[in-house]
């Protein structure tokens, strides 16, 4: 019963860390949103640094606002007349209060309290606390100080050094700096958490990016190979279909080596290579092998990634040649709102073949679909009487 109880709140607890996960993802891809869109707004000219002490200072100014505004809507302004009391009861607690509140922020916190220091860190505020009693009990006494008034008469009248000070202030003085250090406490936790969390993610993606960057530039080479590695040996049996080959590799390379730069091209253009490069493996088949591709695009303009569907051809192609019978192939592929549909089925023949080269399609195909589509994408491979069935399911990405 224990165990159960336990696995219940863990996994809770997981589902709530995923989902704030997933709403902190969320808001960094919002901000990264208006980010861009604030620094490639034309209308902006006059752009110029602006250090970050100066926004610190303008934010303190605003909190500072407060209390004047405070007492601009008191009687005392009304009537063109401002207590200077009235100033210093608001603004000394005030400012002692932000005071305590950023060497919190910059010091006692970082240095004390997140490293275990806690000791120091109540001693340090409890100075802090009496600093600001201090100050307001002090600052009010010049305020009102008349000629005959001494420091004698000011020690002697202050309620914190004749100990007069009732329970309730000094209970309200008390929560007043434990809300002031809880605050700075989670703001420098949740930060952290932030700052971590943010460069993670990049370090992430630049990690992806170069992944896929490499990734890439595996796929064309070894497709080149490949597709040579076919017409050489056709040069011994079939010259001229060896030399025609050579023409629809040139064509098929052509088209491949402006489009495959980008980060994304259409579907219409992932398509077209798709049957340039079957026309070029066709060639090297008898007129026995049947090869059929049927599409049905909804938006031929949706985006993809180029030549994110080139392994299963090539595999589809490479593995049909049957040499006792009839071989075949045939692709099928589906488009509608944002998702993509890829059947593609042939004869099961495989090569065997020591070279360890041979499966970099496919395997570059999987890294390639985890980095891109993780968690977004279905494959599956089976073997149906004597037929290797190959199905891909994408949810696309969305282009804005």
């Amino acid at each position: 019963m224990k165990v159960k109880i336990k696995d219940c709140i863990l996994d809770f607890l997981g589902k709530q860390r995923r989902h704030l996960a997933n709403l902190q993802e969320a808001q960094f891809d919002r901000g990264e949103k208006e980010l861009l869109k604030m620094i490639s707004d034309e209308n902006i000219k006059d752009a110029f640094p602006a250090p970050i002490p100066i926004i610190s200072v303008l934010i303190w100014g605003f909190i500072l606002l407060f209390p004047f505004l405070i007492i601009m809507h008191s009687g005392s302004f009304a009537s063109g007349k401002i207590e200077i009391e009235s100033l210093i009861e608001y603004y000394v607690p005030l400012l002692m209060t932000c005071l305590v509140f950023w060497v919190n922020q910059k010091y006692m916190v970082p240095k004390w309290f997140f490293k275990k220091k806690y000791f120091k860190f109540i001693l340090g505020n409890g100075a802090w606390m009496v600093l600001s009693v201090f100050s307001r009990e002090i600052c009010l006494f010049l305020a009102t100080r008349t000629p005959e008034n001494s420091w004698a008469d000011f020690v002697s009248s202050s309620a914190l050094f004749q100990g007069r000070l009732s329970p309730t202030a000094i209970l309200g003085i008390c929560v007043s700096l434990f809300l002031v250090c809880l605050c700075s406490i989670l703001i420098s936790v949740f930060t952290r958490q932030v700052v971590r969390a943010f460069v993670i993610r990049e370090r992430s993606r630049a990690r992806i990016e170069y992944e896929l960057d490499f990734l890439k530039q595996q796929l064309s080479p070894h497709f080149l190979f490949n597709t040579l590695n076919n017409i050489s040996s056709l040069i011994s049996i079939d010259p001229k279909l060896a030399e025609k080959s050579m023409t629809k590799l040139s064509q098929l390379l052509r088209v491949t080596l402006y489009q495959t730069q980008d980060k994304f091209i259409t579907l219409k253009e992932e398509m077209d290579i798709l049957e340039k490069y079957a026309d070029l493996e066709k060639l090297r088949h008898d007129e026995s092998f049947e090869f059929t591709f049927e599409k049905n695009i909804e938006n031929p303009n949706q985006v993809i990634e180029p030549l994110l569907l080139m392994p299963l051809l090539e595999n589809s192609m490479k593995h049909c040649v049957n040499p006792n019978g009839k071989s075949f192939a045939h692709v099928f592929v589906e488009q509608f709102d944002n998702q993509l549909y890829v059947r593609m089925e042939n004869s099961n023949f495989p090569r065997k073949s020591k070279d360890s080269a041979g499966g970099l399609g496919l395997e570059t195909f999987k890294k390639r679909m985890d980095l891109l589509y993780k968690g977004a994408f279905y494959y599956k491979t089976k073997v149906e009487n004597d037929t290797y069935v190959c199905e891909l399911k994408i949810t696309l990405k969305e282009m804005k």
